[in-house]
């Protein structure tokens, strides 16, 4: 992996650790004063958020990151393109909550918690200020970094410092979604102050383009979204919210593994795609490379997570919640499976020209999921939700990976490989990273 590539993932790391590693630092603390009932309700909620967050996405964290780093050196349709796409983002944002008070004046288990669902939706807002997408696709990660990380920060220490009671959970939610508006207006701040971005008002053509450049995208980030966050709350509707307290704790341990690892697949994204306007070749050779870093660290954290599961859940939420160990050990190779899709999907797939495809097999896998998600739940409860999500996964991989097959692109890694393969995961030495 080149220089860039790895610095950009160290950044993105960064990101997802306070995206995730800190909040884990919240896990034990709040579990043992809110309770798993409660603890549950506001994952119940943010399982919610997510549906809106993919709204307001639409995709372009795929398909505006891919466009802007073909043209991140020219300002003006820089500007172009980020005023159109934060002009889309608003109107799916204001859409957003619309829908949300409709589901909380009409739906009864909204209705009675109708103070935490509109807590926790600055999450949807603070993502959609948050420019994360834009330096991605510039390939520069480090100052929206550490803003991110100074966000997180401060919410994390506002868990310890106004929350101390159960009665507290409606202020939990309100803390964790505000870490999320924080990050979005310091990354608004970083964004303008460095990068001479200057709004302006988009064309009618400039937003349908930008609405059907990133359908497809959409669609497949839909139907992936229905399959990771509706596990949650489904378990909520049949298992009732102590059961979504067991999964979620367990699901933010899964995560805060997960999320040191996804920033190497989002560092590698615009690469390849400067790559592919050159060559397949160079595609499927760097591809090769990654399939073996990035799935080589997923396989091996996996196995260490279920040999130490009982471990980390007795130390991060304590001897109440041995009923997470199962769970975890179930989630333990999602990572795995998800690292692995990533390359076949949206790093092969996306790049190869597949956009149709690649939805088709989301969609589906939706629907694959919402077969086998209900009855899992219903025999098995938390741990029928995580078998559910790794299911899921694993069919997610092997389609893409028979879908490409058949259009004659191989991404196994080969053995005469292995070498340089060795070599490219050594540049993720902190030295190196350092360095970038």
């Amino acid at each position: 992996m080149s220089r860039r590539v790895v610095g950009n993932a160290a950044s993105m790391m960064a990101v997802q650790a306070g995206s995730y590693l800190l909040p884990l630092v919240n896990i034990p603390y709040l579990l043992r004063v809110i309770g798993p009932e409660h603890y549950g309700l506001i994952a119940f909620s943010q399982a919610v958020m997510a549906y809106f967050v993919t709204l307001n996405d639409y995709g372009f964290n795929l398909s505006a990151t891919r466009e802007l780093s073909l043209c991140r050196n020219d300002n003006a349709r820089r500007s172009e393109l980020y005023s159109a796409v934060m002009a889309i983002k608003c109107g799916l944002c204001l859409f957003s909550f619309l829908i949300l008070c409709a589901l909380v004046r009409f739906v009864p288990r909204f209705h009675s918690n109708g103070t935490v669902f509109f807590a926790s939706f600055g999450i949807v807002v603070g993502t959609m200020l948050f420019p994360q997408w834009f330096f991605q696709g510039i390939e520069k990660m480090y100052w929206i970094s550490m803003m991110n990380l100074a966000a997180n920060l401060t919410f994390t220490a506002g868990i310890y410092i106004f929350v101390r009671h159960s009665s507290d959970f409606l202020i939990a939610a309100v803390v964790q979604a505000a870490g999320k508006v924080v990050a979005g207006v310091l990354g608004l701040i970083v964004l303008f102050s460095t990068e001479h971005v200057r709004l302006s008002v988009p064309t009618v053509r400039q937003l349908r383009h930008r609405l059907s450049d990133g359908w497809h995208l959409f669609l497949s980030s839909a139907a992936a979204t229905l399959y990771t966050s509706s596990n949650a709350v489904v378990l909520g509707l049949v298992c009732g919210m102590t059961q979504v307290g067991y999964f979620s704790a367990a699901y933010k341990i899964f995560a805060a593994g997960q999320g040191l690892v996804s920033p190497m697949c989002q560092a590698v994204y615009p690469h390849v795609c400067a790559l592919a306007h050159r060559s397949r070749e160079l595609v499927v050779g760097y591809l090769r490379k990654a399939m073996v870093v990035i799935g080589g660290i997923t396989f091996v954290g996996g196995l260490m997570v279920i040999a130490l599961a009982s471990i980390i859940v007795r130390v991060a939420m304590g001897p109440k919640y041995m009923a997470s160990v199962p769970v975890l050990q179930l989630m333990a190779m999602t990572p795995f499976a998800c690292a692995i899709n990533n390359i076949y999907g949206t790093q092969g797939m996306l790049n190869f020209g597949m956009k149709p495809q690649y939805s088709r097999i989301i969609v589906i896998s939706a629907f694959f999921n919402s077969i086998i998600l209900i009855p899992l739940c219903y025999w098995f409860e938390a741990r029928g939700a995580a078998a559910s999500a790794l299911l899921t996964e694993t069919f997610v991989t092997l389609t893409m990976a028979w879908m490409l097959y058949r259009r004659g692109i191989d991404l196994l890694p080969r053995f005469s490989d292995l070498r340089e393969n060795v070599v490219s995961l050594s540049t993720l030495s902190l030295g190196k990273v350092m360095e970038g």
